[in-house]
């Protein structure tokens, strides 16, 4: 069976200081030695991570487990197309039933009043956490949050404050933390500290 295909939804791992960014993304080509990916909309803002020569790690995901390889970037996406080295002797094969795209993002839910919003994290740090949604929020504009973390990592509960709005993204959300339990800040950094460990 074929495991990379055009179309197939990936995600590109990689440090960012003390945070772990995650990008999902698609196949849009793949050749002997490269795949190229599409990238999503607010990939600018880490441009210098995913520049010639840089170092990442994908996985893709598949009906029977989860493809992960460390790779390099071989052509930036300021070029014609963004693509990564490909290697099949690099590649992990980590088997399992189906497993559903959103298990590679944290989801995150957050209530407000009597309004409940689900969104989905794309960067997530031990002090705030960063989110794509069409709803329009306003600077500190306060949540009562639980982030589902995937696998069998558990759940956090916290609550939270927008504390930027993306000037040029305008639909991308930070949230800062100000009340979260001993247990849950465990949690969040043991829940980080396996995550890092994985992707390098």
């Amino acid at each position: 069976m074929d495991l990379l295909r055009v179309g197939q939804t990936l995600s590109i791992n990689f440090q960012k200081g003390d945070n772990i960014v995650e990008m999902i993304c698609a196949i849009s080509a793949i050749y002997d030695d490269r795949i190229v990916i599409e990238l999503p909309p607010y990939f600018m803002r880490y441009i210098e991570y995913l520049d010639v020569g840089c170092e990442l790690t994908v996985k893709v995901f598949s009906k029977v487990g989860t493809l992960d390889f460390n790779t390099m970037v071989i052509t930036s996406p300021l070029e014609d197309e963004f693509s990564v080295e490909l290697d099949y002797n690099a590649m992990r094969l980590t088997p399992n039933e189906e497993i559903p795209v959103v298990g590679a993002m944290e989801n995150l839910q957050m209530i407000q009043g009597e309004n409940i919003y689900k969104v989905k994290t794309f960067e997530i740090s031990t002090d705030y956490l960063k989110f794509y949604s069409d709803k329009r929020f306003h600077l500190d504009d306060s949540f009562d949050c639980t982030l589902y973390l995937p696998k069998n990592y558990g759940t956090i509960s916290f609550k939270a404050t927008v504390t930027d709005i993306d000037p040029v993204y305008e639909n991308e959300y930070t949230i800062t933390y100000y009340n979260m339990t001993e247990k849950s800040r465990q949690a969040l950094l043991y829940y980080m500290y396996v995550y890092s460990n994985n992707s390098d």
